[in-house]
C-alpha cells in the first residue's frame, strides 16, 4: 500500500470521527425552531460525512471506558490515601498502647512502693512508741532516784560526795559506795542520752520516710493522669480509624462497581484488562499441587537441553508447525511476540498462582483474555528465537518462581 493511500485512509478515518462528533452534538442540542433530520439525506446536506451507528457507539463505548478507568484511577487513588493513613494511625495507636502498658506498669511498680514504704512507717511508728513508752519507765525510775538522793541529801551541790563517804561505815564500804553511785549516775545518764538519741533519729527517719511516700503518691498520681490522658487520645484515634474505615468500605464498594463497569465495557469492546485476567485466573484452579508428575505434555516430541542453561523449563523438538496443547485449564495472560532468545511466547494463568510459557512458536492461535481448555491448541512449533532448530521451549511457575517443569509432567508423551 502507498503512502499516498495510508494517508488518504487516516484523514478518513479523521473526518469520520469528527463527522460522529458533530452528529452526537447535533442530537443532543438542537437549534431552537429547527427539528430533528428525518431522513438520512437530509442529514447529509447538514454535514459532508456520513459516520455509521456502529462508529459512533465505538467512540462513545471508548470515551465511556476512558471516563470509567480515570475514575477507577481516582478512587483507588484515594483509596490508597486513606490505607495509608490507616496504616499511619494504626502506628499512633500502637505507640499509645506501648505507653499504657509502661504507664501501668509504673503504677503497679509506684503502689507496691507506697505500700512497702507504709509498712516500714507504721512498723517504725510502732518502734517509736515502744521507745517512748520504755523511756517514760526509764525517766520515773530516774526521777525517783533523783528524789531518793535529793531527800538523802545529795541534791545539793556541795558536799555531796563527802556525805556519802562518812555515812560509810568503813572505807571499804566507803569505795563501794562511790563507785555504786558513780556507776549508776554514769549508767543512767548514758541510757538516757540513748534514749533520746534513738528517739532523736526515729523520728527523722519515719519524717524521711513519710516524705518519700508523698513523693510517691505524688509520681503515682501524675502516672495515672498520664495514663487518662493516653487513653483519651487513643479513644480519639479509635473514634479517627473507624471514621476512615467506614470512608475505606465506601471505597472500596465505589472501586469494585467501577470495576464491574470497566470489565463490561472492555469485553464490549473486546479490551482485556492484566487486573480481569487475574481476577479470573484466581476462579481457576487448572494446576494443582496433586498433578505433580501427571500433567500432559504440551507437544509430543524430544526433550532435549535448554539452549539457556540458567532455564529450568524443558525444551521438546518436534517439526515445525505441529500443534502446541495447553497443559491445563486456563486463561491466556499474555501473548508476546518476539522475545529475545525465545520469539514468539504466550503466557497463560491456571489458577492457584501456576502459570505456563510457551515459546519458539512460528504461530499464536489465541489472546490475552481467552479461556483455554485443557488439550486447546494454543500455537505451532516453531523456529522464532531458536538456535537448535524447530522447538518448544516450556516451562511452569508458581508464586513467580520457575519449577523444575519435567518432574510436573507424564514420563511419557
Amino acid at each position: 500500500m502507498s503512502t499516498l493511500q495510508l494517508e488518504f485512509q487516516s484523514m478518513l478515518r479523521l473526518k469520520r470521527a469528527i463527522t460522529a462528533v458533530l452528529i452526537t452534538t447535533a442530537l443532543t442540542f438542537p437549534v431552537r425552531g429547527q427539528l430533528y433530520p428525518s431522513t438520512s439525506s437530509d442529514l447529509s446536506d447538514q454535514i459532508d460525512l456520513q459516520a455509521s451507528e456502529e462508529e459512533v457507539l465505538e467512540i462513545e463505548r471508548n470515551a465511556e471506558l476512558e471516563r470509567k478507568r480515570h475514575q477507577k484511577r481516582e478512587a483507588q487513588q484515594e483509596r490508597n490515601q486513606l490505607i495509608k493513613k490507616e496504616n499511619s494511625l494504626l502506628k499512633q495507636l500502637q505507640q499509645i498502647d506501648i505507653k499504657l502498658s509502661i504507664s501501668r506498669k509504673e503504677i503497679t511498680e509506684y503502689k507496691q512502693k507506697i505500700q512497702d514504704y507504709t509498712l516500714k512507717a507504721e512498723k517504725l511508728q510502732l518502734d517509736l512508741q515502744a521507745l517512748k513508752t520504755q523511756y517514760q519507765q526509764y525517766k520515773k525510775r530516774l526521777a525517783k532516784r533523783i528524789r531518793a538522793i535529793y531527800k538523802m541529801g545529795y541534791g545539793r551541790q556541795t558536799n555531796q560526795m563527802l556525805k556519802l563517804l562518812i555515812s560509810s561505815e568503813n572505807f571499804g564500804d566507803l569505795l563501794k559506795r562511790y563507785k555504786y553511785a558513780s556507776a549508776t549516775a554514769a549508767t543512767d545518764q548514758q541510757l538516757l542520752q540513748t534514749l533520746e538519741n534513738q528517739q532523736t533519729k526515729i523520728i527523722e527517719t519515719h519524717i524521711t520516710w513519710k516524705s518519700q511516700i508523698r513523693q510517691i503518691e505524688t509520681v503515682s498520681k501524675a502516672a495515672e493522669n498520664k495514663q487518662l490522658n493516653i487513653i483519651n487520645q487513643k479513644k480519639e484515634r479509635e473514634e479517627l480509624l473507624k471514621t476512615y474505615q467506614s470512608q475505606r468500605v465506601v471505597y472500596d464498594q465505589t472501586l469494585k462497581e467501577l470495576k464491574a463497569a470497566v470489565s463490561g465495557l472492555e469485553e464490549l469492546l473486546g479490551v482485556v484488562s492484566t487486573e480481569t485476567i487475574t481476577e479470573k485466573a484466581e476462579e481457576l484452579t487448572g494446576v494443582k499441587k496433586d498433578l505433580l508428575g501427571n500433567i500432559r505434555w504440551p507437544v509430543i516430541g524430544k526433550i532435549v537441553r535448554n539452549q539457556n542453561p540458567h532455564d529450568r523449563g524443558i525444551t521438546i523438538q518436534a517439526k515445525s508447525g505441529t500443534e502446541v496443547h495447553c497443559i491445563a485449564d486456563g486463561i491466556v495472560a499474555r501473548t508476546i511476540p518476539s522475545v529475545v532468545g525465545y520469539g514468539n511466547t504466550v503466557l497463560i494463568a491456571h489458577g492457584n498462582n501456576y502459570a505456563t510459557v510457551y515459546t519458539h512458536l512460528s504461530e499464536t492461535l489465541v489472546t490475552a483474555g481467552n479461556s483455554i481448555k485443557t488439550g486447546q491448541i494454543i500455537g505451532k512449533v516453531g523456529e522464532t528465537g531458536s538456535l537448535i532448530g524447530a522447538s518448544l521451549y516450556f516451562e511452569l511457575w508458581h508464586n513467580y518462581e520457575r519449577l523444575n517443569t519435567k518432574e510436573w509432567l507424564t514420563k511419557t508423551p
